[in-house]
């Protein structure tokens, strides 16, 4: 996008877009031409977030960039405790704010049955695909998700035994698991923790529950098979 539309979207002028990019609070603009900059989602992301630190949180400028560099010490105590513990834990985890999109053609590149799946996830609400200057992008945890399933197509996976729709078991059963981890998580250390330390326990939390999911899903798919596999014993021979 250019300028004007970079200024209407967030309503901060361009004056002090370029006095935030010689700060360090934004990142430069691709240059396409010598007096033509372009800018993108991120600069977007990162101008409304700024106007909410200052102006909901009243926070200085070396503050703001100190946070969006993900630095947890630079949070002062406020009534919401946890206030900005979502983007901290999301830089954490590598799907940040600051992490660039992923443009879709690179995930589904000339195969037909990934553009479908794609636009099925889509449907499902599983990803979500924007324009970006004419491209069309996903996150980068999106662009996991249509990776792994990709994955599954290339080990023999096909449509008809396993069509996308199939994701909404893992959906209906992962979101109200999360809605109760975050629930428990907030009760067990909202107010007790600052969120430098919450970021830091989320984090473990989440990549340890995660490995913990996956070895009780495999427990449970190894019984299943063998409940299925199981051949009844043969009965006794009678007594001679």
């Amino acid at each position: 996008m250019k300028m004007n539309e970079l200024e209407q979207r967030t309503g901060v002028g361009r004056e002090t877009i370029r006095f935030y990019i010689r700060e360090g609070l934004l990142p430069e603009p691709q240059r396409r031409a010598r007096n033509v900059a372009v800018y993108s989602d991120i600069h977007v992301q990162r101008l409304r977030m700024i106007r909410r630190l200052k102006e909901e949180r009243f926070l200085p400028l070396d503050i703001i960039r100190r946070i969006l560099r993900g630095d947890p010490t630079a949070l002062p105590a406020t009534a919401d405790p946890f206030g900005e513990l979502a983007p901290l834990l999301a830089a954490r985890l590598g799907v940040g704010v600051d992490e660039p999109p992923v443009e879709l053609q690179t995930l589904i590149a000339a195969d037909a049955q990934a553009a479908q799946d794609v636009r099925d996830m889509c449907d499902l609400g599983t990803i979500s695909v924007r324009d970006q200057d004419g491209t069309s992008v996903v996150s980068r945890l999106d662009a996991r998700i249509i990776a792994l399933w990709r994955d599954i197509r290339r080990a023999g996976y096909d449509p008809g035994a396993f069509p996308v729709e199939y994701i909404k078991l893992y959906m209906d059963a992962l979101r109200p698991m999360a809605t109760e981890e975050v629930a428990r998580f907030f009760a067990g250390f909202e107010g007790r923790i600052d969120q430098g330390d919450a970021a830091e326990k989320a984090q473990a939390g989440v990549e340890i529950i995660n490995a913990l999911i996956a070895a009780l899903r495999t427990r449970f798919l190894l019984e299943e098979v063998a409940q299925r596999t199981l051949k009844p014993s043969a009965p006794p021979s009678p007594a001679s």
